[in-house]
């Protein structure tokens, strides 16, 4: 890895019990409202087109010279904390530096940034998300604005969904920021450790909120806690030269790609470092509560309840049943209530956690989460309080042994600790309030280039999922004989499985995109936009996935998106839709609901019955679905909401009494 700009070795992180002062919270409001902070990235556009003028005819030599003399000439002015109050020469500086950026990006990967990309740049870099029209160029915009913080000489951390977007990204974005003398690495899953301390001194590092947070908490730990300067200097001066030493160079700014969904979605999830520790005794007690698990009858014993909330309800004959059967359980377990325990752990494995839904067993026979929001493997997670070994006792492989946690925290206590927090979505229309309270970032809404051709059809609605399967087959057929590619978005891995095979019989080609197959992610997606191209995925293929048209798909109406079934929120359906009709291109999309589907199911409760009842009526009349739909997906994210609220507030406790500085 070249050497990038001259930097601070660290940078502590931010206090997050700190709140924003009144008067700067005010102000940041008040120029949104009165349009002032549009007004002034106006001006910034239109002054970064004038020196772009003024730069064109640069030779490469003497462009490369220029790029890395004003970065690091913005080292200095990058430091002022209030980026809102810079100097008319500051902002004239940092105008110049931009358009010399445009200018590499133009040289180097044949791309000038056009005006949706350099004012998404500038609001990001003034610390603002950004909503961007899918296929309006985030990436390169994302890349321009890591470019404008890498001159600070602190570190710039670039947040992506996933490994395959880390990894894409940086590859897409070395070369161009290297003109400018700023290095860009990528640090995945699939990156040696030992390699950590040097990948992190580069100037732009993409990686994941969870490498991030990951590195961040094993630092915290060597270093005992310390976050300041003079308590990591004493540190280092009782170690001797061959210790272990910390990777990260600190937090300073971060620019989260897929905002709503790391900010968001992800964001009360606590990462925990753990190790494993023996517990015979748990292990032993685990497969016990199975026996007696096996003796018991589903409605005659217990009771099921899997929505909202889990809940397992011993019936009085289950209660005497257990106590019959509990000299299987160790000693320590025998009580009533620990002993209902057990076996409430078996009846969650069998019925609350689903193979291939909420987890799958993979070629090593071990037990892996599947982030359902997302589709992908959760390598190296588990659940807590037996949970997990639960689950590998029901599936009949080695059970492994219980975390001991060392430390936690969750992804928003984490970002909260960066002074610089900003970033870009597709998708952040109805979360704007959230993430004002949350984190302070005020959302700017940034009109697409080009008009979107995009023709979302009306909604398909059935009362049994076994037409509305068979509808989405027909499409598929329909769509394949034309030759137009077709990309079919699921919720579940067993429905991309159950198409898959539907199809195969129908001998239509197709690829499965899931947690099982994610090793072929690249391949699957370069051609998925392919003539005649059948692509079924879980939500892995819904964000950040840029599907490459092939030739002649235009004149065969681009891209064709179906969803399965409707999501938890919209604003997820609108990153599966915006798959299609990318950058002006035609596309379209269609929808399928089933009145049995889990998202109206689990809403509605009492009087999902009457529902059903009707469904006749509701499946004639798709307004009256859109509306159904619409409420379920407003309560859940109400919901959801509040959750996240409570979560975080008793992670903040948590916080302040069990610092690491303490």
């Amino acid at each position: 890895m070249e050497q990038g700009l001259a930097r601070e070795d660290w940078h502590p992180p931010r206090d997050p019990s700190q709140e924003m002062p009144f008067w700067q919270a005010w102000r940041i409001r008040w120029n949104a409202w009165t349009g002032a902070n549009t007004k002034a990235t106006d001006h910034d556009v239109a002054q970064v087109y004038k020196s772009l003028e003024r730069f064109e005819d640069l030779t490469d030599a003497a462009l490369e010279v220029q790029l890395k003399r004003q970065t690091k000439d913005m080292r200095f002015r990058q430091v002022n904390s209030d980026v809102g109050r810079m100097t008319v020469a500051e902002a004239e500086k940092r105008q110049q530096l931009l358009a010399l950026w445009c200018l590499a990006a133009k040289r180097k990967l044949g791309m000038l940034p056009h005006v949706t990309q350099i004012r998404a740049a500038l609001e990001m870099r003034n610390g603002r998300l950004v909503q961007l029209a899918p296929g309006e160029g985030k990436t390169l915009a994302i890349g321009l604005a890591a470019a404008l913080y890498a001159g600070a000489g602190r570190p710039c951390h670039v947040i992506t969904a996933n490994d395959y977007l880390a990894q894409r990204d940086a590859e897409s974005m070395a070369s161009f920021l290297a003109l400018g003398g700023v290095s860009v690495v990528a640090i995945t899953t699939e990156t040696a450790p030992e390699q950590y301390a040097q990948l992190y001194q580069a100037d732009v590092v993409y990686a994941t909120g969870k490498q991030l947070l990951a590195d961040f908490l094993r630092d915290q730990i060597l270093l005992s806690g310390a976050k300041d300067p003079v308590r990591r200097r004493l540190w280092e001066m009782r170690q001797d030269a061959t210790a272990r030493r910390p990777v990260t160079r600190g937090l300073w700014a971060a620019i989260v790609d897929e905002a709503d969904n790391v900010l968001i979605d992800e964001a009360t999830t606590p990462l925990i470092i753990s190790t494993s520790e023996d517990n015979p005794m748990l292990v032993e007690a685990v497969l016990a509560g199975k026996k007696i698990f096996e003796n018991l009858t589903l409605n005659e014993d217990f009771e099921v309840k899997t929505e909202p909330v889990p809940d397992i309800r011993f019936t009085p004959k289950g209660e005497r049943r257990i106590e019959e059967l509990t000299y299987l359980l160790p000693a320590f377990w025998q009580f009533k209530e620990r002993a209902q325990g057990m076996v409430s752990l078996a009846v969650m494995a069998k019925y609350v956690y689903l193979r291939d839904r909420h987890y799958l067993v993979d070629e090593e026979n071990k037990v892996v989460i599947v982030d359902e929001k997302t589709g992908r493997v959760m390598a190296g997670r588990s659940w807590s309080h037996g949970i997990h070994q639960a689950i590998e006792a029901m599936e009949g492989v080695e059970l492994s042994s219980p975390p001991k946690t060392i430390a936690r925290m969750t992804f928003q206590i984490f970002f909260m600790r960066y002074h610089r927090l900003s970033g870009a979505s597709g998708t952040l229309q109805g979360i704007e309030t959230e993430l004002w309270k949350t984190y302070r970032l005020p959302v700017v809404k940034i009109e697409p280039r080009v008009p979107s051709r995009l023709h979302v059809e009306q909604v398909r609605v059935f009362s049994d999922p076994v037409p509305r399967f068979e509808a989405v087959i027909d499409e598929v057929v329909k769509a394949y004989e034309a030759g137009t590619p077709v990309l079919v978005g699921t919720r579940k891995i067993a429905d991309t499985e159950a198409l898959f095979e539907r199809l195969s019989s129908l001998l239509v080609p197709c690829q499965v995109l899931n947690a099982k197959h994610h090793a072929r992610e690249s391949e699957i997606v370069e051609r998925a936009g392919e003539i005649g191209a059948v692509t079924i995925s879980t939500n892995m293929a819904g964000r950040g996935t840029d599907i490459a048209l092939g030739r002649g798909v235009l004149e065969r109406g681009g891209l064709r998106v179906l969803m399965f079934e409707p999501h938890e929120a919209a604003r997820i359906e609108w990153q599966l839709y915006g798959r299609s009709g990318r950058q002006g291109s035609p596309g379209t999309a269609l929808g399928f609901v089933c009145l049995r589907d889990e998202l109206l199911a689990k809403t509605f409760g009492p009087i999902y019955e009457l529902i059903i009842r009707h469904s006749h009526y509701i499946t004639s009349h798709a307004f009256l679905a859109k509306a159904m739909i619409w409420l379920a997906q407003s309560m859940v994210q109400r919901s959801a909401y509040a959750t996240r609220q409570r979560l975080a507030e008793r992670e903040q406790r948590v916080e302040s009494q069990l610092s690491f500085s303490e």
